[in-house]
């Protein structure tokens, strides 16, 4: 991704990691973003991934809301062709931690999935995608 990133990685996610944190509302056929609306709101369908130069080396990426009541990750994935892609539905922004794994060691990132989605649709704001994420920020 050649635009400005939006997230403030910890140093042992930008020397080791190297990689760029994004997310991607998914889209219907004329470019809005798809959602379901539930209880009242707009259940969005997103996609997080992880871009890195060293993907090679990386065995697995877990995303998980950064929430102690939470246990379970919102997914697993060590498809390096797709950019560790995880898909998953949400009605507003969340604190997420995203691990990854290389070799026997795991780094850590926190972060916001609005910034995600701002690093994912920094080209091609559509005013579809622009009034979106305005939603998820105020949810």
């Amino acid at each position: 991704m050649n635009v400005a990133d939006r997230i403030d990685y910890a140093r042992p996610f930008i020397e080791r990691v190297k990689g760029t944190l994004y997310a991607r509302f998914r889209l219907d056929a004329s470019g809005a973003p798809q959602f379901e609306v539930w209880s009242g709101q707009a259940l969005y369908a997103v996609d997080l991934y992880l871009l890195s130069p060293h993907a090679s080396e990386i065995s697995e990426v877990r995303y998980t809301l950064d929430d102690p009541q939470s246990s379970h990750p919102l997914g697993i994935s060590s498809d390096r062709a797709n950019d560790f892609r995880v898909s998953f539905e949400t009605v507003g922004d969340e604190p997420l931690r995203v691990f990854v794994r290389i070799g026997a060691d795991t780094y850590e990132q926190r972060v916001w999935l609005s910034q995600m989605l701002e690093n994912g649709h920094a080209r091609g704001l559509t005013p579809e995608i622009r009034s979106a994420l305005l939603d998820i920020r105020v949810n």
